[in-house]
């Protein structure tokens, strides 16, 4: 049974200016009553009679689900401020027993792929009256919500522009702690799947399947013909990390469609060279000398220049393929309209997360998320362990469109020839319109540049420092609020810790 209730009793903090009309549905299968925020329950005759006739929006919420005392009129000054917008959310909290609140959920913004992985939007969400009445009744999306608040939103979410959408950095839900419980305990008996039948509707050539934790792995099928992918791998002698990097690329690979690119940064050892003479001597390999001073981004530039083919995967020579389909899964991803970047999830050699995506700001400039955690470990939220858009990912393994590529000027040279070089890619590509990916399901081993050391000198020193105030200066802004690390997480260390200065600004005074 569904019950529809006014909200007035959580707007007694709200000034009367900022309220609009509101209408919130809560899903019921076992009671006849809709119980408040406050614990009383009234009968849903009553409720009917004083909901407003037409309400702007509807906030549906799941049983058992409380709302902070300020919920609406945070609600309320966001509409006001975006009237744009069609879908808010906001983020949760559990509520324990003796009524004390914890374990707080700190959402990302609006993640096209990370809402196919799983329901990260949750318990609760506001929703544009009207634009629903265009998709559906207001009784069939409550019976949804009902039964599967995923599929709802992914239907909801289908015809919105990513500007419609809003995240409120809050917890303004509070859920009963006994709901805390891991995904794979929330397995649909009836064997409906939300994330196949969205892309199904959207006709995305993919397949969705339930993974053991009850979230979905998407795995799109690749454009026909198949793009040829050129793996651009920069080097200088290290032939202990070069040969095993190579030949786990040739033997583990399972996309046929791909060259490889060595370029060589001035080896000298004997045996080196012998191996490169060997390999530009294989078919699909290929090995161009470059003997310039030391510079990433340089190298891989002249790569790009000199490659064939539509894909460019720039790959570290401390690198070992572990999935074998890492590079179809990498590539599905990238052929879906709109994506511009694809990175992967590395491992140290103790099988330890080496990166598992970039944040750019928390820590001074841009860090690793997820770093050292076990391989199994799912991370803050489960987010090691989910496909998900990001600010970006790292050149160690990452995979673009040579077009996009060589038309944003490649990775930049003059400015970044060692750090940052990737980072300040994939802000550029996002900044041009294009979504940045990164998936857990394509998996190398990377010994964390142990081919070019970690020893410094001044010289070093001092173009680390040159490198880091360009970063600052040029993405400054973008420092201030990566989307995809909550506002209430700390901001001096990039590991999902809670903030003890949240730079959350509240809608009062």
């Amino acid at each position: 049974m569904t019950h529809r209730l006014q909200s007035q009793r959580f707007w007694s903090t709200a000034h009367p200016a900022l309220l609009p009309h509101f209408q919130a549905t809560l899903s019921r299968s076992t009671s006849r009553h809709a119980r408040s925020a406050h614990g009383r329950s009234e009968p849903s005759a009553a409720k009917n009679k004083a909901a407003p006739p037409n309400p702007s929006w509807i906030l549906f919420i799941q049983p058992g689900v409380t709302l902070s005392e300020h919920a609406l009129y945070w609600l309320a000054e966001v509409i006001q401020a975006h009237p744009e917008a069609r879908l808010i959310y906001s983020d949760h909290d559990y509520r324990q027993a003796d009524g004390t609140l914890c374990a707080p959920a700190f959402k990302p913004d609006w993640s096209p792929e990370l809402l196919r992985s799983t329901n990260y939007i949750g318990p609760a969400v506001a929703l544009h009256r009207e634009t629903l009445l265009g998709m559906m009744s207001i009784h069939e999306a409550s019976e949804t919500f009902g039964s599967d608040p995923h599929d709802l939103l992914l239907r909801f979410c289908e015809h919105l522009q990513p500007s419609e959408i809003r995240h409120l950095a809050a917890p303004l839900w509070h859920l009963p702690i006994a709901s805390a419980k891991s995904a794979s305990t929330l397995e649909d008996a009836s064997g409906r799947n939300p994330v196949q039948a969205h892309l199904d509707r959207l006709g995305i050539a993919a397949t969705a399947t339930r993974t053991h934790r009850g979230h979905y792995r998407v795995r799109y099928a690749i454009s026909d013909p198949p793009p040829l992918v050129k793996v651009l791998i920069p080097t200088r002698d290290a032939l202990e990390y070069l040969r095993p990097c190579v030949e786990s690329l040739l033997s583990r690979t399972r996309y046929p469609h791909f060259e490889v690119l060595v370029i060589d940064n001035g080896s000298e050892q004997a045996e080196t060279l012998a191996y490169l003479e060997k390999l530009d001597a294989t078919p699909r390999v290929h090995v161009l000398r470059d003997a310039r001073p030391f510079n990433f981004s340089a190298l891989n530039n002249a790569g790009a220049r000199q490659a064939r083919g539509q894909v460019l995967c720039l790959l570290n020579n401390d690198t070992e393929v572990i999935s074998p389909d890492w590079m179809e899964t990498m590539l599905g991803h990238l052929v879906q309209p709109g994506v511009g970047v694809v990175g992967a999830k590395l491992y140290y050699s103790d099988g330890r997360v080496q990166h598992a995506g970039d944040t750019v700001g928390p820590g001074g400039c841009a860090h690793h998320l997820h770093a050292f955690l076990e391989r199994e470990d799912p991370g803050y939220c489960d987010r090691a362990i989910l496909t998900q858009d990001l600010s970006a990912v790292t050149a160690a393994c990452l995979m673009t469109w040579r077009n996009l590529y060589l038309g944003l000027g490649g990775l930049d040279e003059e400015h970044l020839p060692v750090a940052f070089n990737d980072v300040d890619y994939c802000l550029r590509v996002r900044e041009h319109g294009q979504r940045v990916v990164w998936t857990p399901h394509a998996e190398l081993y990377h010994h964390e540049s142990v081919s070019r050391g970690k020893q410094e000198d001044p010289k070093k020193s001092a173009r680390a420092a040159r490198e880091l105030a360009y970063m600052r200066a040029r993405w400054g802004q973008a420092m201030r609020h990566d989307p995809f690390y909550n506002l209430n997480l700390s901001y001096q260390r990039p590991d999902f810790s809670l903030s003890y200065m949240p730079m959350v600004e509240r809608p009062w005074r």
